[in-house]
């Protein structure tokens, strides 16, 4: 059967299953990772099982395939071992229903399979069997192993095959989307700014109590920190460097070409092997017709065909760069003979080489070495201050050592919660973002200790220090008084204005001022500034008054009809549509397929031993 296939095939690699197959890895040198680990099977459904050293097996693959060669134990965090697991369960699962349904994959449609696959081929196109026998030892696979993947991917065709060529998403639903895309309604609307808050009396004690009953949700705190820290950045230490007229020189002589912009000439060139043809143009040239009419009127070249661009000297063959610039703005060079034919130049324009004068490029020399130094310094300055954490000092000790010379302040954030927002009894939370690693530490850091270095990114550094840990709480009403006033005039502006443009609404009888008809996809109406407006709109199903929020303002819209723009067919976004409709359809089936394949052939799962070892074993 090995031999039969072999022959007849020129081979294809089990995509669905092993997306990193080529990746070659097959000198691990890792050794025999199972070695004394529970032989109890992984993964198991009735006749057919999975053991340990299989899943071991290919998620060492994986992982040597990867470029930070992640550990054992980090494949558990990262999910790459559930990836390993779910492909075994596919595998099994389908394999299982395969024997249940009594399918089979004969020879000839595994030939079929694999007969378009190029990864075997010669550079002639023909079928290796040396390459064939290479990438498989490449890939740590045997043969028999091989072809028992294809078998797999024919089973899972077979199975697939009802609803992976289904007809669900046909032209109909495809024109529905397409028509909702293009959409037009026909509106009449009425616009009012948003009354000013100056105008809105202010309210009863009492009343600001109950709306507070009412909308309690936005004054909960969840548990938040305060902490202090301080960051530590290269400019801290621009004092403490000294800069050296030999280190200013030897920048200069590394550098000073980046000072230097070299003269650069736009150019046009025709190549032609016909030398009489070539001769016709530079007598054209000669008698005083234009380069581009000629090229035009002999060639047939238009301005694009001919131009260059803009070029430095370095830039162009050494046969034609020294008289291209040598030559004069509108002279014509040529006919110069190449191994490509015979060249015909125009000089159209010269842009003159630059220099940066002396005096500028020492200034940038030198704030480029202070940063550089500062940067050298500010890495040697954190030994020292790992020392001092290390020693138990805090913030304010670190400040005042040694280390700075000018003053670092501390700086303090208050209520910071899990996720980067900061709180207050009197504001709206906000967003900080110092990145992930702050954020982390100072959930990690226990209270009143002070933590690790922290990498900001950018040569910039952060040390915190917590300082208290304040309790998820339900704010009380005087905490939060103001807060709950200036929610509660915002929240009366819209509804004022609201009743306001009602009224007047009602006194015309309801005709509203202004028509107009818009598209599902324009961005804005009119003058309104607010980008979801349109949305809005479109989201209206009925033909009632309705009265919208806009930024600045309220508006009442009434949609008059609805109809669907002309569009002109596009076949190829029909079928792209069609195709990711499908494609989406299929996926979303095969996971749920699966699922159930799972429950139906009792699969049993043993992931503990699995994980215990891989948590317990010191191979990387």
């Amino acid at each position: 059967m090995l031999r039969s296939l072999r022959n007849q095939t020129q081979s294809i690699f089990f995509k669905i299953f092993l997306g990193f197959l080529v990746c070659g890895f097959a000198l691990w040198g890792v050794g025999d990772l199972t070695g004394g680990a529970n032989n109890k099977p992984v993964l198991s459904v009735e006749n057919k099982e999975i053991s340990m050293e299989e899943v071991i097996y290919e998620l060492n693959k994986l992982r040597y395939s990867l470029p930070q060669r992640p550990s054992l134990q980090d494949t558990l965090k990262n999910g790459i071992l559930q990836n390993v697991l779910n492909k075994f369960e596919q595998e099994i699962l389908i394999n299982k229903e395969a024997d249940f349904l009594n399918l089979h994959v004969p020879l000839s449609v595994q030939t079929k399979a694999v007969r378009n696959e190029s990864a075997f081929k010669n550079p002639l196109g023909k079928f290796s069997e040396n390459k064939y026998f290479q990438s498989l030892n490449n890939a740590g696979l045997t043969e028999k192993k091989y072809l028992e993947m294809i078998q797999t991917e024919g089973n899972f065709k077979q199975i697939s095959m009802p609803f992976q060529f289904n007809h669900t998403y046909d032209n109909k639903i495809v024109k529905a989307i397409i028509d909702y895309q293009n959409e037009v309604r026909d509106i009449e609307f009425e616009f009012m700014k948003y009354l000013n808050k100056k105008d809105i009396q202010q309210p009863e004690i009492k009343t600001l109590e109950e709306f507070f009953r009412n909308n309690k949700s936005p004054y909960v705190l969840p548990k938040t920190r305060d902490i202090k820290y301080i960051e530590i950045k290269p400019s801290d230490f621009h004092d403490q460097v000294k800069i050296t007229k030999k280190q200013i020189d030897d920048k200069y002589e590394i550098n000073k070409s980046n000072y230097i912009t070299a003269e650069k000439r736009e150019i046009y060139q025709i190549i032609s092997q016909e030398k009489n043809k070539v001769d016709e143009l530079r007598k054209l040239i000669n008698d005083g017709t234009p380069f581009q009419t000629a090229a035009s009127k002999i060639f047939n070249l238009s301005k694009d065909d001919i131009s260059l661009g803009l070029l430095t000297k370095k830039e162009l063959p050494d046969i034609s760069a020294e008289p291209l610039f040598s030559g004069k703005k509108n002279d014509v060079i040529g006919p110069l003979k190449t191994e490509f034919g015979f060249n015909v130049y125009k000089i159209v324009n010269i842009i003159p080489k630059t220099e940066i004068k002396y005096e500028d490029i020492i200034k940038d020399i030198k704030l480029n070495l202070l940063n550089e130094l500062s940067i050298e310094i500010l890495y040697e300055k954190l030994d020292l201050i790992e020392d001092l954490i290390a020693e138990g000092n805090n913030l304010e000790e670190i400040t005042r050592s040694d280390i700075f010379k000018n003053k670092i302040f501390v700086k303090q954030l208050n209520k910071v919660s899990e996720d980067s927002f900061l709180y207050s009894y009197t504001k709206n939370k906000t967003f900080f973002n110092k990145g992930e690693d702050f954020l982390k530490n100072i959930w990690m850091t226990k209270l009143n200790e002070t933590s690790d270095i922290i990498d900001l990114k950018n040569d910039t550094y952060a040390i915190i220090q917590v300082i208290k840990e304040n309790s998820k709480e339900m704010l009380a009403f005087e905490q939060v008084r103001q807060k709950i006033l200036d929610k509660w005039t915002s929240n009366e502006v819209v509804n004022q204005t609201k009743a306001k443009l009602k009224k007047l609404i009602l006194s015309k009888n309801e005709n509203l001022k202004s028509n107009g008809t818009i598209k599902r996809n324009q961005k804005s109406l009119k003058n309104f500034s607010d980008n979801s407006l349109i949305f809005n709109i479109f989201e209206i199903d009925n033909k009632d008054i309705n009265f919208l929020n806009t930024v600045d303002g309220v508006i009442a819209v009434k949609v008059k009809n609805r109809k669907v723009d002309d569009y002109q067919k596009n076949i190829e976004i029909n079928n792209n549509l069609n195709l990711s409709l499908s494609k989406s359809f299929f996926n979303d089936y095969s996971n749920y397929f699966i699922k159930n394949l799972a429950t139906k052939h009792k699969l049993v799962r043993n992931y503990n031993d699995l994980e215990n070892f891989l948590l317990n074993t010191e191979v990387q």
